[in-house]
């Protein structure tokens, strides 16, 4: 019985992490022309830290496929698989680095997850499915950088933050 109440209170988090996700990427965002900033990637990555890779994974590929659609795109798989490769890589990492202080072991998993998910594999389906010339590709670079910093530092709030912690270990 106590197992059931932990996955229906996992998959109830997991759902709402997606929804922050969607809202974070395509309401709270600021476009300048072919770079987005916004912070739907927090979520993805904070399922991954909570919950492991597969959860991240899941989080930043249904919160893709769920907000593409609500927007009016075509589901591109590439590009999820960007996104939810962010969860993936970054929960890997996570779990493979305990020895590292935390805010090392932060910085290292979040940038591997934006450098997989976001630099490659995205850009990658950005250059193979719409033509995007390497050049425009490269100012992704600064962006993902950024993000994963902001990213980063928001992440370590909300980890020292008790109250969430208690609500996620119960």
């Amino acid at each position: 019985m106590n197992n059931s109440k932990n996955s229906v209170r996992t998959l109830t988090m997991l759902a709402l992490l997606v929804a922050m996700s969607i809202v974070f990427s395509r309401v709270l965002s600021i476009s300048t022309g072919f770079v987005r900033f916004n912070l739907g990637s927090l979520p993805v990555l904070l399922a991954a830290l909570l919950f492991g890779p597969g959860a991240g994974f899941a989080v930043g590929a249904v919160a893709d496929m769920i907000g593409g659609v609500l927007a009016g795109y075509a589901i591109n798989p590439l590009i999820t698989l960007g996104a939810g490769a962010v969860g993936l890589v970054a929960g890997l990492a996570w779990q493979k680095l305990p020895g590292l202080r935390t805010g090392l072991r932060l910085q290292i998993s979040v940038l591997l997850g934006h450098f997989v998910g976001s630099m490659v594999i995205t850009s990658l389906a950005l250059r193979i499915f719409y033509g995007y010339p390497w050049a425009t590709l490269a100012v992704r670079i600064p962006n993902a950088l950024i993000l994963a910093a902001v990213n980063t530092v928001l992440l370590r709030i909300l980890l020292e933050n008790r109250a969430l912690m208690k609500m996620v270990k119960k």
